[in-house]
């Protein structure tokens, strides 16, 4: 690091020394129409990428050539190009303008003006997460853009994100947005460097993602990275953070948890656990306190290296990033290394190359959560956590009947590693015919992943097993697109054609291997063992691709697109291999009508409206097929012998999942573009969902895909922001977006219900923790209604069931006097009915400081944390939280925290561990300072920042976190449980931007 950074100062100094020659001194002040002084306007000689800012005066100083020129470009304010003339003193006044109106857009295949787009989409500007410590995508995204729900489901260092755009369509299928970095189609956006982007577009409607056609049903994410420019720049950041949990559980104190295990054996007719001497002597010394044990202060530290410049044809950018994170949770941590080099040249007039290279590693250990947070939850804090033999305590004799936390923690490991590279190479040709042009791009990309898994001695009972699982896969893609651009008189056209071909390879191997004989070797020699299985596998599928666009635009007010996509899937029989995928859409720019100028008041005015079809391969490449799997059988005690038999049955009449979107919008801009306004409304319903249907035995068991169902997801979109106070030295900046959706499941192909399940009940489930149903969103909660305790007066109705006052009352839905799975219903949901995101930006002289504030509300958790801690049987024996304080009791009967009763029979599957899970958390705060640039002579520019992250949450969710889950995120239809996830963390940084 320290070669490359002296070899860029000494490139720097080369560079800088002959653009500087024959530079001269330029002073002067800049202010606005009404001759206040503008400070943090940017400044940069025309052509180069060097400059400086106003101080807080409006004042600057500069070096520059007397026959070049100075560019001044601020937010709100129309840029302006002067030249020197040789001049030493230079004073400007900026004028008011709407720079969004010629704001250019990335869409699919292609680009637009802001005011020609006739879909709905959301950008998301760099400036709102510049002053912020981002280290990922998912973090770019959250709370940023109207309809994106963005859901932190793993909080650990480098865990799982969920990320939705208007909503979840599929039920077999993967419902993560379509992600497109610099035109690479379904790239990982897990290993991408957020530094290194330039702008990010989320396209939302049919109309826009339909160019995508087979994979832009749930929303296309476009990214396209830095480029270099004229000169030579060096840039480098560096932060180091500090991060704890944001909250624990109210744990009982040892003393008082022995007088409540004590208590509940005396009503149950048991011998005392603990002596009154015991009682006294944790009162007096305290106990264990199993959550300070498992949990830590987390650190960070995050390195970028930025190098850019070039020449008239040839720019260059190099960077790197080095982000390592040591988690709140003992024993984890995440790292990541990046490194990106994209490079453009211009060879004449006609032709363009381009070539992106990136490689990134990551590297995932014990970022799992789940059993030691779980376990410090159940174990008693009356048992210490370490023997007379300085080991952790193998067996709780009074709470958890599971391995300790510790052993949880470190005899263990759980290690992900992922290793990309990516690399795309372009060229761009103008065609002899005006206005058209030939663009060519192939692109590679190589992912090696290694999950590893080992249980030690102690966490597996003396039966120390290991897992390695290695995966090789390679996309290939190729796009060719014809791009046409001209204008006649009021009619302009632009329009683009394109075949696209795509490949995807993976080829994995898994070893599994128990009674290691060297457990001390981990999972890295698992030769030596008792019992192993080995297993490897290969899939492949290719995708071909035509389609095309054309923007029409009539005076610059009357807007049309239309596009269409066919797609050929492999995935598919050759009966229903192709689709096509129409969309049109509609927009008026009323700003531009005589009667709508003469009022003076909309800079920009449009409405639109757009309709379209968008598809999904919502199974895996063989699927159509009726597979045979590798089994092992023994016969006659003679040993184990390998074998087949078949496995669930094909369906050769499969195909697509088939998304209709409609789509109603307008956007308003106010005050030269300083007040902006857009909504939305959208009905999108997918139909030919891909169901697994459970087959009769007669028929040979198991299940079969079929295309049997609809979902629903309609919602509105509302985005405001501007510039609302502009003023002198100091200026506000504020972006603010609401999202509604409702999820519904229309049909299920005639099928009343279906469960789905997670297994992350971890035997707190008796039976699926959700369940689908016409009429009900997906990720509907599956359990018992739970409606308090049995009070007093209702002694006649619990001894019907076998109960007493105290014990648990559950709705009993059909009436026989037996509380089963047969009364079970619908007791919540997980999706958030509303989200929003508020971004703030605060300017005073050379101080920034950013409030964000993100949001989710109408959503419900199930709590299975909380359950085991209060369930008082099976695998947690006694009650662990501070709330069983309230039990019920003869003086305390209008509680409804069951009684301590010999008929106590709880179900945690039930609307007792439903908790409102909506909040309004204080995503970030951070604040800046930029030295003048006349601290170092103009030759640098240096920003020092500090911020807080996750520093307030407000919410009524009773655990750490009301955002994680311990069940993933590929899944909608089982989201949400909270069963010892690993959660967010506050994170408090403190880092320094150079730039030379």
């Amino acid at each position: 690091m320290r070669k490359l950074l002296s070899l860029c100062l000494v490139l720097l100094a080369l560079g800088r020394g002959g653009l500087l020659a024959q530079n001269g001194r330029i002073t002067g002040k800049v202010t606005d129409q009404d001759n206040a002084a503008l400070p943090g306007v940017s400044i940069l000689i025309s052509g180069t990428s060097q400059g400086t800012v106003t101080d807080g005066e409006g004042n600057y100083v500069i070096n520059a050539p007397g026959d070049g020129s100075l560019v001044f470009s601020f937010i709100g304010y129309e840029t302006q190009t002067v030249a020197i003339g040789n001049r030493s003193v230079i004073d400007i006044k900026l004028a008011q303008g709407s720079r969004s109106l010629d704001e250019l857009v990335v869409v699919g295949y292609g680009t637009q003006k802001k005011t020609d787009v006739t879909g709905a989409l959301s950008v998301v500007s760099t400036r709102e997460f510049s002053q912020q410590p981002i280290t990922r995508l998912d973090q770019v995204l959250q709370g940023r853009a109207a309809g994106v729900q963005v859901t932190q489901s793993n909080g650990a260092p480098g865990g799982d994100s969920k990320v939705r755009v208007r909503g979840a369509n599929s039920v077999l299928g993967n419902n993560d947005p379509l992600y497109v970095i610099d035109g690479f189609v379904g790239a990982n956006y897990n290993l991408l460097n957020p530094n290194d982007i330039e702008s990010l577009q989320v396209l939302k409607d049919a109309a826009s993602t339909s160019i995508y056609g087979s994979r832009g049903a749930n929303g296309v994410i476009i990214i396209t990275t830095k480029k270099g420019s004229k000169g030579i720049k060096v840039s480098y950041e560096g932060q180091g953070s500090v991060s704890n949990v944001i909250k624990k559980f109210d744990i009982l104190p040892a003393g008082e948890f022995a007088e409540i295990v004590n208590a509940r054996a005396a009503a149950t007719g048991s011998n005392a656990p603990f002596t009154q001497a015991q009682v006294d002597d944790f009162k007096k010394n305290g106990g264990t306190d199993w959550q300070d044990l498992v949990y830590r202060k987390g650190s960070g530290q995050q390195h970028q290296v930025t190098v850019s410049g070039g020449n008239e044809k040839t720019s260059f950018l190099i960077s790197g990033n080095y982000v390592n994170q040591k988690g709140i949770v003992n024993n984890s941590g995440f790292k990541r290394y990046v490194l990106r080099t994209n490079l453009t040249t211009q060879i004449n007039k006609n032709l363009a190359l381009r070539l992106n290279l990136s490689g990134a590693k990551t590297a995932n250990h014990n970022t799992d959560g789940g059993g030691a947070l779980i376990e410090a939850l159940q174990w008693a804090p009356t048992t210490p956590a370490y023997g007379a033999d300085g080991q952790p305590t193998f067996a709780d004799p009074t709470g958890s009947v599971s391995r300790s936390p510790l052993d949880h923690l470190y005899d263990k490991s759980i290690d992900t590693e992922r290793m990309n590279i990516n690399a795309i190479g372009g060229l761009t040709y103008q065609l002899p015919i005006n206005g058209l042009s030939l663009d060519l791009q192939y692109a590679i990309n190589y992912l090696d992943a290694q999950n590893k898994n080992f249980n030690g001695k102690r966490l597996s009972n003396n039966n120390p097993n290991a897992t390695r699982y290695s995966s090789d896969q390679v996309t290939l893609q190729n796009t060719n697109a014809l791009n046409y651009t001209r204008t006649f008189g009021n009619h302009s056209i632009t329009a683009v054609a394109v075949l696209e071909t795509q490949q995807f390879t993976d080829k994995n191997f898994t070893a599994t291997a128990n009674g290691l004989r060297f457990p001390q070797l981990g999972y890295d020699n698992i030769g030596g063992n008792s019992a192993a299985t080995v297993n490897s596998g290969f899939s492949k599928w290719t995708l071909l691709s035509l389609l095309g666009r054309v923007n029409y635009a009539f005076k610059d007010k009357y807007l049309v697109t239309a596009a269409i996509r066919r797609d050929g899937s492999s995935k598919f029989s050759e009966d229903n291999r192709n689709s096509v995928f129409p969309s049109v859409a509609l927009g008026w720019r009323l700003s531009e009508e005589e009667f709508i100028k003469n009022l003076n008041v909309f800079s920009n005015l449009k409405l639109r409206g757009s309709w379209g079809k968008t598809g999904s391969q919502a199974i895996n490449p063989y699927a159509t097929l009726s597979p045979y799997n590798s089994t092992q059988v023994g016969f006659n005690n003679t040993g184990v012998t390998a074998g087949v038999i078949q496995g669930n049955q094909g369906n050769k009449n499969l195909k697509w999942e088939t998304t209709t979107q409609t789509d109603v919008g307008i956007e308003m801009e106010f005050l030269n573009g300083r007040l902006h306004f857009e909504a939305d409304y959208f009905n999108k319903s997918t139909t030919d969902l891909l169901l697994n249907v459970q087959l009769p035995n007669y028929a040979g068991g198991g299940t079969q895909p079929r295309n049997v169902g609809e979902i629903k997801n309609t919602g509105f979109e509302f985005a405001i922001g501007g510039t609302p106070i502009e003023k002198g030295k100091f200026s506000w900046e504020t972006n603010l977006n609401l999202s509604t959706l409702k999820n519904e499941v229309v049909s299920l192909g005639g099928l009343p219900r279906l469960g789905t399940g997670t297994g992350a009940g971890g035997g707190m489930s008796i039976t699926n923790e959700f369940m689908l149903m016409p009429g009900q969103p997906l990720g509907s909660y599956w359990g018992l209604k739970y409606l308090g305790t049995f009070k007093p007066n209702e002694a006649d109705i619990a001894a019907k069931q076998g109960r007493v006052p105290g014990d648990p009352h559950y709705e009993d839905v059909n009436g026989d006097n037996a509380i089963t799975t047969d009364d079970f219903q619908i007791v919540g949901h997980a999706f958030p009915k509303l989200t929003g995101g508020w971004n703030n930006t605060f300017t005073y002289s050379g101080l920034t400081l950013n409030v964000f504030f993100q949001g989710a509300f109408g959503v419900d958790k199930l709590n299975y944390t909380r359950a085991g801690a209060m369930s008082g049987s099976g695998e947690a024996r006694q009650f662990l939280l501070t709330e069983i304080r309230d039990y019920y009791r003869e003086g305390n009967t209008d509680s409804d925290i069951p009684a301590f009763t010999k008929t106590y029979q709880p179900f945690t599957q039930s609307s007792r561990f439903v908790e409102n899970g909506s909040f309004v958390r204080l995503k970030n705060v951070s604040l800046a300072y930029n030295l003048p640039s006349s601290v170092f002579k103009d030759k640098a520019n240096v920003r020092i920042f500090a911020s807080a992250t996750n520093l307030l949450t407000i919410t009524k969710y009773t655990g750490p976190d009301p955002e994680t889950s311990n069940v993933g995120s590929s899944t909608d239809t089982a989201i949400g449980i909270d069963r010892g996830s690993y959660p967010n963390a506050k994170v408090y940084t403190l880092g320094v931007t150079l730039g030379f």
